[in-house]
Protein backbone atom coordinates (compact mmCIF):
# COMPACT_ATOMS: atom_id res chain seq x y z
CA UNK A 1 0.00 0.00 0.00
CA UNK A 2 1.00 3.41 -0.70
CA UNK A 3 1.92 6.45 1.33
CA UNK A 4 -0.93 8.35 -0.48
CA UNK A 5 -3.00 5.20 0.46
CA UNK A 6 -2.04 5.59 4.47
CA UNK A 7 -3.03 9.55 4.26
CA UNK A 8 -6.33 8.51 2.50
CA UNK A 9 -6.95 6.01 5.29
CA UNK A 10 -6.15 8.68 8.46
CA UNK A 11 -7.58 12.21 6.13
CA UNK A 12 -10.85 9.78 5.97
CA UNK A 13 -10.67 9.50 9.11
CA UNK A 14 -9.96 12.95 10.65
CA UNK A 15 -10.90 16.57 9.29
CA UNK A 16 -7.75 18.55 9.45
CA UNK A 17 -4.27 17.76 10.91
CA UNK A 18 -3.86 13.82 10.97
CA UNK A 19 -2.40 13.55 14.46
CA UNK A 20 -1.18 15.78 16.57
CA UNK A 21 2.47 17.37 16.74
CA UNK A 22 4.03 15.25 19.68
CA UNK A 23 5.73 11.60 19.29
CA UNK A 24 6.86 12.64 15.83
CA UNK A 25 8.49 9.07 15.31
CA UNK A 26 6.02 6.57 16.42
CA UNK A 27 4.15 8.28 14.69
CA UNK A 28 5.64 8.43 11.00
CA UNK A 29 6.98 4.42 11.90
CA UNK A 30 2.94 4.09 12.84
CA UNK A 31 1.89 5.42 9.20
CA UNK A 32 4.60 3.31 7.56
CA UNK A 33 3.31 -0.04 8.62
CA UNK A 34 -0.06 1.17 7.58
CA UNK A 35 1.13 1.94 4.14
CA UNK A 36 2.92 -1.16 3.67
CA UNK A 37 -0.53 -3.35 5.85
CA UNK A 38 -3.54 -1.37 5.77
CA UNK A 39 -6.55 -2.14 7.81
CA UNK A 40 -6.71 -6.02 8.01
CA UNK A 41 -9.80 -7.68 6.28
CA UNK A 42 -11.87 -11.29 5.90
CA UNK A 43 -8.63 -12.00 3.75
CA UNK A 44 -5.67 -11.96 6.19
CA UNK A 45 -5.59 -15.25 8.52
CA UNK A 46 -6.18 -13.58 12.22
CA UNK A 47 -9.32 -11.86 10.64
CA UNK A 48 -10.77 -14.26 8.81
CA UNK A 49 -13.42 -14.27 11.09
CA UNK A 50 -13.84 -10.55 12.30
CA UNK A 51 -14.75 -8.15 9.67
CA UNK A 52 -13.66 -4.71 11.09
CA UNK A 53 -13.00 -3.36 8.20
CA UNK A 54 -16.55 -2.81 6.93
CA UNK A 55 -16.60 0.32 9.93
CA UNK A 56 -13.87 1.69 8.42
CA UNK A 57 -15.50 1.21 4.96
CA UNK A 58 -19.14 2.81 5.80
CA UNK A 59 -17.35 5.95 6.70
CA UNK A 60 -15.98 6.67 10.17
CA UNK A 61 -14.69 9.93 11.68
CA UNK A 62 -11.79 10.61 14.39
CA UNK A 63 -13.46 12.46 17.36
CA UNK A 64 -10.27 13.32 19.76
CA UNK A 65 -12.58 14.95 22.90
CA UNK A 66 -14.71 11.31 24.05
CA UNK A 67 -13.91 8.17 25.62
CA UNK A 68 -11.21 9.73 28.07
CA UNK A 69 -10.05 7.76 30.77
CA UNK A 70 -11.04 8.08 34.67
CA UNK A 71 -9.27 7.22 37.61
CA UNK A 72 -9.64 6.46 41.24
CA UNK A 73 -7.38 7.75 43.89
CA UNK A 74 -4.72 6.14 44.87
CA UNK A 75 -1.91 7.17 47.79
CA UNK A 76 1.46 6.49 46.49
CA UNK A 77 0.43 6.32 42.84
CA UNK A 78 1.83 8.09 40.34
CA UNK A 79 -0.39 8.78 37.51
CA UNK A 80 0.02 11.40 34.39
CA UNK A 81 -1.03 12.46 31.18
CA UNK A 82 2.24 12.10 28.88
CA UNK A 83 3.74 12.98 25.78
CA UNK A 84 7.23 11.49 26.32
CA UNK A 85 7.97 9.70 23.02
CA UNK A 86 11.05 8.01 24.71
CA UNK A 87 8.35 6.09 26.88
CA UNK A 88 5.08 5.33 25.13
CA UNK A 89 5.52 3.38 21.75
CA UNK A 90 8.56 1.69 22.83
CA UNK A 91 7.31 -1.60 23.24
CA UNK A 92 7.26 -1.17 19.15
CA UNK A 93 3.90 -2.64 18.56
CA UNK A 94 2.48 -0.01 16.50
CA UNK A 95 5.01 -1.61 13.91
CA UNK A 96 3.41 -5.05 14.64
CA UNK A 97 -0.43 -4.58 14.26
CA UNK A 98 -2.31 -2.39 12.06
CA UNK A 99 -5.15 -1.02 14.68
CA UNK A 100 -2.20 -0.59 17.15
CA UNK A 101 -0.37 1.33 14.45
CA UNK A 102 -4.18 3.37 13.71
CA UNK A 103 -4.07 4.27 17.48
CA UNK A 104 -0.37 5.56 17.79
CA UNK A 105 -1.24 7.37 14.49
CA UNK A 106 -4.24 9.47 16.32
CA UNK A 107 -4.12 8.81 19.99
CA UNK A 108 -3.77 12.19 21.72
CA UNK A 109 -1.70 12.08 25.39
CA UNK A 110 -1.63 9.07 26.84
CA UNK A 111 -2.53 8.15 30.39
CA UNK A 112 1.02 6.85 32.37
CA UNK A 113 0.68 4.96 35.52
CA UNK A 114 3.85 4.43 37.24
CA UNK A 115 4.50 2.53 40.52
CA UNK A 116 7.80 3.65 42.17
CA UNK A 117 10.53 0.92 42.88
CA UNK A 118 10.16 -0.92 46.26
CA UNK A 119 6.12 0.20 46.51
CA UNK A 120 3.21 -1.79 47.55
CA UNK A 121 0.11 -0.97 46.72
CA UNK A 122 -2.52 -1.54 49.00
CA UNK A 123 -5.32 0.35 47.38
CA UNK A 124 -6.79 -0.97 44.03
CA UNK A 125 -6.59 1.29 41.39
CA UNK A 126 -9.91 1.53 39.15
CA UNK A 127 -10.05 3.11 35.73
CA UNK A 128 -12.96 3.74 33.94
CA UNK A 129 -13.65 4.55 30.29
CA UNK A 130 -17.35 5.41 29.65
CA UNK A 131 -17.88 4.76 25.87
CA UNK A 132 -20.75 7.02 24.45
CA UNK A 133 -20.12 7.18 20.92
CA UNK A 134 -22.55 8.41 18.11
CA UNK A 135 -22.93 6.87 14.59
CA UNK A 136 -19.74 6.02 12.53
CA UNK A 137 -17.70 7.84 15.37
CA UNK A 138 -14.13 6.41 15.83
CA UNK A 139 -11.69 7.21 18.89
CA UNK A 140 -8.27 6.08 20.09
CA UNK A 141 -7.03 6.09 23.60
CA UNK A 142 -3.59 4.96 25.14
CA UNK A 143 -2.45 3.65 28.67
CA UNK A 144 0.73 3.19 30.15
CA UNK A 145 1.83 0.85 33.09
CA UNK A 146 5.07 0.72 34.35
CA UNK A 147 6.26 -1.29 37.40
CA UNK A 148 9.50 -0.78 38.56
CA UNK A 149 11.22 -3.32 39.94
CA UNK A 150 10.53 -4.72 43.39
CA UNK A 151 6.64 -2.84 42.81
CA UNK A 152 2.98 -4.26 43.06
CA UNK A 153 -0.51 -3.11 42.07
CA UNK A 154 -3.73 -4.34 41.30
CA UNK A 155 -5.82 -3.13 38.74
CA UNK A 156 -9.28 -2.81 37.40
CA UNK A 157 -10.14 -1.38 33.70
CA UNK A 158 -13.68 -0.41 32.82
CA UNK A 159 -15.13 -0.17 29.51
CA UNK A 160 -18.77 1.30 29.59
CA UNK A 161 -21.29 2.63 27.70
CA UNK A 162 -23.38 2.30 25.08
CA UNK A 163 -21.73 3.22 22.08
CA UNK A 164 -23.90 3.18 18.41
CA UNK A 165 -23.36 -0.07 16.50
CA UNK A 166 -21.02 1.45 13.32
CA UNK A 167 -19.13 3.55 15.91
CA UNK A 168 -15.43 2.14 16.90
CA UNK A 169 -13.25 2.36 20.43
CA UNK A 170 -9.97 1.75 19.48
CA UNK A 171 -7.67 1.15 22.89
CA UNK A 172 -3.88 0.26 23.38
CA UNK A 173 -2.23 -0.47 26.64
CA UNK A 174 1.50 -1.24 27.02
CA UNK A 175 2.63 -2.68 30.03
CA UNK A 176 6.28 -2.96 31.72
CA UNK A 177 6.57 -5.42 34.41
CA UNK A 178 10.12 -4.41 36.39
CA UNK A 179 11.99 -7.24 37.94
CA UNK A 180 10.14 -9.21 40.84
CA UNK A 181 7.23 -6.87 40.68
CA UNK A 182 3.91 -8.32 40.66
CA UNK A 183 0.81 -6.97 38.97
CA UNK A 184 -2.84 -8.17 38.72
CA UNK A 185 -4.69 -6.33 35.58
CA UNK A 186 -8.81 -6.43 35.21
CA UNK A 187 -10.13 -5.88 32.10
CA UNK A 188 -14.11 -5.69 32.17
CA UNK A 189 -15.80 -4.70 28.58
CA UNK A 190 -19.50 -3.55 28.88
CA UNK A 191 -20.19 -1.37 25.71
CA UNK A 192 -23.88 -1.98 24.89
CA UNK A 193 -24.59 -2.00 21.03
CA UNK A 194 -20.74 -0.68 20.59
CA UNK A 195 -17.14 -1.43 19.07
CA UNK A 196 -14.37 -2.47 20.97
CA UNK A 197 -11.03 -3.14 19.46
CA UNK A 198 -7.86 -3.44 22.15
CA UNK A 199 -4.36 -4.26 22.07
CA UNK A 200 -2.29 -4.94 25.40
CA UNK A 201 1.25 -5.28 24.99
CA UNK A 202 3.24 -6.87 28.09
CA UNK A 203 6.57 -6.86 28.67
CA UNK A 204 8.13 -8.85 31.90
CA UNK A 205 10.94 -8.71 33.46
CA UNK A 206 12.92 -11.76 35.37
CA UNK A 207 11.38 -13.33 38.78
CA UNK A 208 7.92 -11.01 38.17
CA UNK A 209 4.43 -12.38 38.03
CA UNK A 210 1.65 -10.66 35.86
CA UNK A 211 -1.90 -12.04 35.86
CA UNK A 212 -4.52 -10.46 33.53
CA UNK A 213 -8.30 -11.79 33.69
CA UNK A 214 -10.70 -10.33 30.76
CA UNK A 215 -14.16 -10.34 31.25
CA UNK A 216 -16.42 -9.36 27.77
CA UNK A 217 -20.14 -9.22 28.98
CA UNK A 218 -21.43 -6.86 26.09
CA UNK A 219 -20.53 -5.09 22.73
CA UNK A 220 -21.53 -5.86 19.29
CA UNK A 221 -18.03 -6.45 18.18
CA UNK A 222 -15.02 -6.75 20.32
CA UNK A 223 -11.58 -7.71 19.24
CA UNK A 224 -8.94 -8.15 22.24
CA UNK A 225 -5.47 -8.76 20.97
CA UNK A 226 -3.16 -9.68 23.80
CA UNK A 227 0.57 -10.26 23.24
CA UNK A 228 3.06 -11.22 26.26
CA UNK A 229 6.73 -11.30 26.02
CA UNK A 230 8.82 -13.19 28.85
CA UNK A 231 12.17 -11.63 28.81
CA UNK A 232 13.87 -12.29 31.93
CA UNK A 233 14.19 -16.21 34.00
CA UNK A 234 11.55 -17.19 36.48
CA UNK A 235 8.44 -15.19 35.05
CA UNK A 236 4.82 -16.13 36.07
CA UNK A 237 2.32 -15.49 34.20
CA UNK A 238 -1.57 -16.52 33.88
CA UNK A 239 -3.76 -15.30 31.43
CA UNK A 240 -7.83 -15.28 31.58
CA UNK A 241 -10.64 -14.85 30.08
CA UNK A 242 -14.50 -14.84 30.35
CA UNK A 243 -17.13 -14.16 27.51
CA UNK A 244 -20.97 -14.50 27.14
CA UNK A 245 -21.91 -13.82 23.48
CA UNK A 246 -25.71 -13.33 22.43
CA UNK A 247 -27.09 -12.71 19.91
CA UNK A 248 -25.92 -10.65 16.60
CA UNK A 249 -22.67 -10.42 18.71
CA UNK A 250 -19.34 -11.38 17.88
CA UNK A 251 -16.22 -11.65 20.45
CA UNK A 252 -12.83 -12.64 18.78
CA UNK A 253 -10.08 -12.62 21.65
CA UNK A 254 -6.29 -13.24 20.20
CA UNK A 255 -3.43 -14.24 22.53
CA UNK A 256 0.25 -14.66 21.73
CA UNK A 257 2.61 -15.55 24.44
CA UNK A 258 6.50 -15.26 23.99
CA UNK A 259 8.69 -17.77 25.92
CA UNK A 260 11.92 -15.78 24.99
CA UNK A 261 14.23 -17.33 28.02
CA UNK A 262 13.85 -20.54 30.25
CA UNK A 263 12.87 -21.05 33.29
CA UNK A 264 9.16 -19.20 32.85
CA UNK A 265 5.22 -20.80 33.48
CA UNK A 266 2.36 -19.16 31.27
CA UNK A 267 -1.08 -20.47 32.49
CA UNK A 268 -3.72 -19.68 30.04
CA UNK A 269 -7.68 -20.34 30.56
CA UNK A 270 -10.58 -18.70 28.13
CA UNK A 271 -14.04 -19.98 28.69
CA UNK A 272 -17.43 -18.86 26.82
CA UNK A 273 -20.95 -19.09 26.68
CA UNK A 274 -22.78 -18.73 23.52
CA UNK A 275 -26.17 -17.82 22.48
CA UNK A 276 -28.51 -17.22 19.75
CA UNK A 277 -26.78 -16.67 16.33
CA UNK A 278 -23.73 -15.26 18.83
CA UNK A 279 -19.62 -16.11 17.19
CA UNK A 280 -16.89 -16.48 18.99
CA UNK A 281 -13.33 -16.78 18.36
CA UNK A 282 -10.33 -17.98 20.35
CA UNK A 283 -6.87 -18.09 18.67
CA UNK A 284 -4.24 -18.75 21.69
CA UNK A 285 -0.35 -19.18 20.87
CA UNK A 286 2.29 -19.84 22.99
CA UNK A 287 5.80 -19.92 20.71
CA UNK A 288 8.95 -21.17 23.04
CA UNK A 289 11.94 -19.64 21.44
CA UNK A 290 14.87 -22.16 21.02
CA UNK A 291 16.68 -20.53 24.05
CA UNK A 292 13.62 -21.03 26.38
CA UNK A 293 14.54 -24.41 28.08
CA UNK A 294 12.56 -25.65 30.70
CA UNK A 295 9.46 -23.71 29.92
CA UNK A 296 6.43 -24.32 31.18
CA UNK A 297 3.21 -23.69 28.90
CA UNK A 298 -0.59 -24.37 29.60
CA UNK A 299 -3.39 -23.15 27.90
CA UNK A 300 -7.17 -24.29 27.48
CA UNK A 301 -10.57 -23.21 25.74
CA UNK A 302 -13.64 -24.15 26.87
CA UNK A 303 -17.02 -23.16 25.33
CA UNK A 304 -20.56 -23.79 25.92
CA UNK A 305 -23.27 -23.57 23.47
CA UNK A 306 -26.71 -22.99 24.30
CA UNK A 307 -28.07 -22.74 20.76
CA UNK A 308 -27.75 -24.42 18.05
CA UNK A 309 -26.74 -21.28 15.88
CA UNK A 310 -24.23 -20.71 17.86
CA UNK A 311 -20.50 -20.07 16.49
CA UNK A 312 -17.29 -21.01 18.24
CA UNK A 313 -14.10 -20.85 16.34
CA UNK A 314 -11.15 -22.03 18.46
CA UNK A 315 -7.68 -22.30 17.77
CA UNK A 316 -5.06 -23.18 20.23
CA UNK A 317 -1.50 -23.30 18.47
CA UNK A 318 1.82 -24.20 20.10
CA UNK A 319 5.02 -23.48 18.36
CA UNK A 320 8.10 -24.98 20.54
CA UNK A 321 11.59 -24.56 19.33
CA UNK A 322 13.17 -25.76 22.80
CA UNK A 323 13.52 -29.82 23.75
CA UNK A 324 13.17 -29.28 27.15
CA UNK A 325 9.62 -28.23 27.71
CA UNK A 326 6.31 -29.17 29.62
CA UNK A 327 3.63 -27.65 27.26
CA UNK A 328 0.12 -28.60 26.45
CA UNK A 329 -3.14 -27.19 24.61
CA UNK A 330 -7.03 -28.30 24.57
CA UNK A 331 -9.74 -26.93 23.21
CA UNK A 332 -13.44 -27.86 24.06
CA UNK A 333 -17.11 -26.81 22.74
CA UNK A 334 -20.08 -28.41 23.26
CA UNK A 335 -23.54 -28.07 25.39
CA UNK A 336 -24.56 -28.28 29.12
CA UNK A 337 -24.86 -32.25 30.54
CA UNK A 338 -28.49 -32.76 30.22
CA UNK A 339 -28.02 -35.32 33.16
CA UNK A 340 -26.52 -32.63 35.44
CA UNK A 341 -30.03 -30.56 34.56
CA UNK A 342 -32.28 -33.16 34.87
CA UNK A 343 -30.28 -33.99 38.44
CA UNK A 344 -30.24 -30.24 39.42
CA UNK A 345 -34.04 -29.98 38.31
CA UNK A 346 -35.11 -33.05 40.68
CA UNK A 347 -33.59 -31.63 43.78
CA UNK A 348 -36.01 -28.91 43.22
CA UNK A 349 -34.49 -26.21 41.02
CA UNK A 350 -36.67 -25.20 37.67
CA UNK A 351 -34.78 -25.27 34.58
CA UNK A 352 -33.68 -22.12 34.69
CA UNK A 353 -32.20 -22.23 38.01
CA UNK A 354 -30.35 -25.15 37.02
CA UNK A 355 -28.82 -24.30 34.10
CA UNK A 356 -27.75 -20.81 35.74
CA UNK A 357 -26.02 -22.97 38.54
CA UNK A 358 -23.86 -25.00 36.04
CA UNK A 359 -23.17 -21.84 33.96
CA UNK A 360 -22.03 -20.06 36.94
CA UNK A 361 -19.82 -22.88 38.28
CA UNK A 362 -18.10 -23.22 34.49
CA UNK A 363 -17.32 -19.52 34.74
CA UNK A 364 -16.05 -19.71 38.60
CA UNK A 365 -12.67 -21.41 37.12
CA UNK A 366 -11.81 -17.54 35.64
CA UNK A 367 -13.55 -15.67 37.97
CA UNK A 368 -11.75 -17.02 41.27
CA UNK A 369 -8.87 -15.59 38.91
CA UNK A 370 -9.83 -12.14 40.21
CA UNK A 371 -8.52 -11.25 43.76
CA UNK A 372 -10.97 -8.62 44.75
CA UNK A 373 -14.05 -10.12 46.17
CA UNK A 374 -16.14 -7.11 45.74
CA UNK A 375 -15.51 -7.60 42.13
CA UNK A 376 -16.03 -10.95 42.07
CA UNK A 377 -19.38 -10.61 43.55
CA UNK A 378 -20.15 -7.32 40.48
CA UNK A 379 -19.37 -9.82 38.06
CA UNK A 380 -21.10 -12.78 39.19
CA UNK A 381 -24.42 -10.50 39.43
CA UNK A 382 -24.01 -9.47 36.09
CA UNK A 383 -23.59 -13.13 34.96
CA UNK A 384 -26.91 -13.93 35.91
CA UNK A 385 -28.11 -10.87 34.87
CA UNK A 386 -27.01 -11.90 31.05
CA UNK A 387 -28.46 -15.08 31.78
CA UNK A 388 -31.58 -14.25 31.93
CA UNK A 389 -31.40 -12.12 28.74
CA UNK A 390 -30.24 -15.30 27.07
CA UNK A 391 -32.69 -17.84 28.36
CA UNK A 392 -35.35 -15.27 27.72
Amino acid sequence: MSEAMTTSILSDLVAGPKSPATYKVIRSEAEGFLAENGIPSKKHELWKYTNIKRLFDNGLHFVSDKCSISNSKVSGLEITWSDDEKLIGSSGIHSKEAHAALNTALFGKAMVVRVKKGTHLEEELVLNQVVDLLENEFAATRLFIVLEENASLKCQYHFLGSGAESSLLNHTTEVLVGKNARLELNFVQEVGRGNLMTTTEVSCERDTNFTTNCIQLSGKLIRNNLNIRLKGENVETHLNGFYMINSNELFDNHTHVDHLVPHCDSNETYRGILSGNATGVFNGKVFVHRDAQKTNGYQSNNNILLSDEATMNSKPELEIYADDVRCSHGSTTGQLDEEAVFYLRARGLDEFGATALLLTAFASEVLNSISNEELRAILEEKIQAKLKEMHA
